[in-house]
């Protein structure tokens, strides 16, 4: 028979998820809470984690922004996954275009993987992947480059 564990301290717990990968403060202290942690410790601990540098919204800006390009999504979409995560626009911008990313590169590769390099049988068709491509997160200007259509900006 198991015997029961003592719940963690806050702060180990807090060190336990920084561990595994790189968290935002707004969802450190989201997954403190959930755990039973009071809403002041865990912002008291999620604090004292980012004085330490153990956690840093900046380095899990930067963290996402590779993970989501490699993903096959573009910026627009990474920078409002950014802000669910509590992280304000300047810091998104910043991660975001000091990223060593080829966001035509990638739009590229994804539209190629997904049609497979056959032309759009006619212009709707070619809307329709337009549209696709819009929803990943590219900009007008990467869709219309990648996919010669014409979409809303």
């Amino acid at each position: 028979m198991r015997k029961d564990k003592p719940p963690l301290p806050p702060r180990d717990r807090a060190l336990g998820l920084l561990s595994r990968r790189e968290h935002s403060a707004r969802e450190l202290k989201r997954k403190l809470q959930q755990k039973g942690v009071a809403v002041d410790e865990a912002a008291e601990v999620v604090g004292e984690m980012g004085e330490r540098n153990y956690q840093s919204d900046a380095r899990f800006a930067e963290s996402l922004v590779r993970k989501r390009a490699l993903d096959g999504y573009g910026p627009i979409r990474v920078r409002a996954e950014l802000a669910t995560h509590g992280i304000v626009r300047e810091a998104a911008t910043i991660a975001i275009t000091s990223a060593d990313v080829d966001w035509m590169q990638i739009a590229k590769r994804v539209f190629s993987a997904k049609y497979r390099d056959t032309e759009a049988a006619d212009h709707k068709e070619r809307q329709k992947r337009a549209a696709w491509l819009a929803t990943r997160g590219f900009d007008g200007a990467t869709v219309r480059a990648v996919t010669r259509a014409e979409v809303d900006d």
